[in-house]
């Protein structure tokens, strides 16, 4: 028997019954919203509070269960097989037109705009200094991986090398054993850059 929804911005139901958001967390669902909708990135703070209003509000009339796994950020939900069977009820402004409504810019509360300006042009250098740390990051990641290759390419030609010819063993072994020790260091420095950069796509 199916159910009514809330009034829900149509957008966000959308996005939850894509098979691959049967379980989600809310900055998954921000950031999907911001590259399918075009939203500017400036707004990630208050667009996250406008899907998590509605996640509750969801939560509420069972169409969506908070997971078991209570965690202070990156919390999941499941999306109930309900919501595929209910009937779409009123919809709800979309995200761009409930900021207009809750965060009015007009020009009888100057300071209050002067605020907001500078807020926002924090937010873009903020985004502008993510974005080239990125690419800064994925640059040294590109050129880390690529010694790193190397350096195993002649690991593993000096021990074909003393295997098939023994009588070399003894003179290659610290050449080897060098190339062993920089191949490792490399990996680890493949395995920092790879970390650093998950964690700036998470932030």
């Amino acid at each position: 028997m199916s159910r009514n929804l809330p009034s829900i911005d149509r957008r966000i139901i959308d996005l939850l019954l894509k098979p691959e958001n049967a379980t989600f967390c809310v900055q998954s669902l921000r950031d999907q919203y911001i590259e399918r909708y075009e939203v500017n990135p400036v707004n990630k703070a208050p667009l996250r509070r406008f899907i998590y209003e509605r996640v509750r509000k969801l939560i509420k009339a069972q169409f969506v269960e908070k997971d078991s796994e209570i965690k202070s950020r990156g919390q999941k939900y499941h999306v109930s097989s309900m919501l595929k069977e209910t009937d779409i009820g009123s919809d709800e402004d979309d995200f761009a037109a409930w900021l207009q409504r809750t965060h009015p810019q007009t020009r009888k509360e100057p300071i209050l705009n002067e605020e907001s300006q500078s807020a926002s042009a924090e937010n873009r250098r903020e985004d502008k200094a993510t974005a080239g740390s990125q690419t800064v990051l994925e640059k040294k990641l590109n050129e880390a991986q690529s010694r790193f290759l190397e350096s195993l390419g002649e690991v593993e030609a000096f021990q074909e090398i003393m295997s098939d010819h023994p009588e070399l063993k003894s003179s290659l072994s610290i050449d080897y054993l060098n190339a062993h020790e920089r191949s490792s260091r490399l990996l680890g420095h493949v395995s920092a850059l790879e970390k650093a950069l998950s964690r700036l796509k998470a932030s």
